[in-house]
């Protein structure tokens, strides 16, 4: 396994985002500039801007708030998947730290970016993007970064700079302690850093997994979800069962390399199952 199951899901979200958003952006500079006039023919609404710059520049700022919008609600997606069943996080720490944190993407993120190690400045870094979007989507959000947080952030800032195309951490501070709207580089940064993030927690998750629980645990959910692919297995004679076998936990968590006598094991499994 190169990636678990949650962080492909995460990539078929969230994967093309900083392009997706540099072509949102060229377009809107289209309008702002004069090159785009009017709608396109195959446009069924109307459109007539009194001021078409100024709407330009509201649509950016609001390109860029949904985007990181976003990128938190595809963090949350990805924290959730590694703790559904078959879980590719898993220990008695890693149950407390998801049951302590509820339903808080701030907590989550932190205590399991902790236990994961992943370097603390993708930490903080995520703690302002969640901040933010707390106090711009929601109402009446006390979720602060904290103090410790801000420190490493600005006694990072050559890092910072280097790392994320010249951020910088005096701007950024600036713009989340005053709740205003963070600029195309900061934001681009910040859906750079989610990356980061959910790359290094999945690095983590990988080496941790216990693979044949994992493989077990898919293929139980899937013929107790699936009558026909049971009754196929059961039809089949050793050899294609054998082969069936791996054919589907290849497809359901991305295991495609078996031990000698593991598929044997699994279809013992999935036997004692039903």
């Amino acid at each position: 396994m190169i990636a678990t199951k949650a962080k492909k899901s995460f990539k078929k979200r969230f994967g093309q985002a900083n392009h997706l958003l540099i072509t949102a952006l060229v377009g809107l500079n289209a309008i702002e500039t004069g090159l785009v006039t009017k709608k396109p023919d195959g446009f069924n609404t109307s459109w007539n801007p009194r001021a078409p710059a100024r709407s330009a520049e509201r649509a950016r700022i609001f390109t860029l708030k949904s985007f990181l919008g976003w990128a938190v609600e595809s963090l949350e997606m990805y924290l959730t998947e590694l703790n559904r069943k078959p879980k590719e996080l898993e220990s008695e720490e890693l149950a407390s730290i998801y049951s302590k944190a509820g339903q808080s993407i701030y907590k989550k993120t932190i205590w399991v970016g902790e236990h994961a190690k992943v370097d603390p400045v993708l930490i903080a870094l995520m703690e302002v993007l969640i901040t933010w979007r707390n106090y711009t989507f929601h109402y009446d959000i006390d979720n602060t970064i904290r103090s410790e947080s801000v420190v490493l952030l600005r006694n990072s800032a050559d890092r910072l700079r280097e790392e994320f195309c010249g951020l910088e951490i005096d701007q950024l501070q600036e713009t989340w302690k005053n709740q205003d709207d963070f600029t195309f580089k900061e934001t681009a940064s910040l859906i750079n850093a989610t990356h980061k993030y959910v790359s290094a927690v999945d690095a983590f998750a990988i080496t941790q997994i216990n693979k044949t629980k994992y493989m077990t645990d898919a293929l139980e959910l899937h013929f107790r979800s699936n009558k026909k692919a049971i009754q196929k297995l059961r039809s089949l004679p050793h050899e294609k069962k054998i082969r069936f076998i791996k054919s589907i936990t290849t497809d359901l968590v991305g295991v495609d390399v078996f031990k000698e006598g593991e598929a044997e094991q699994l279809l013992e499994s999935v036997y004692g199952i039903f």
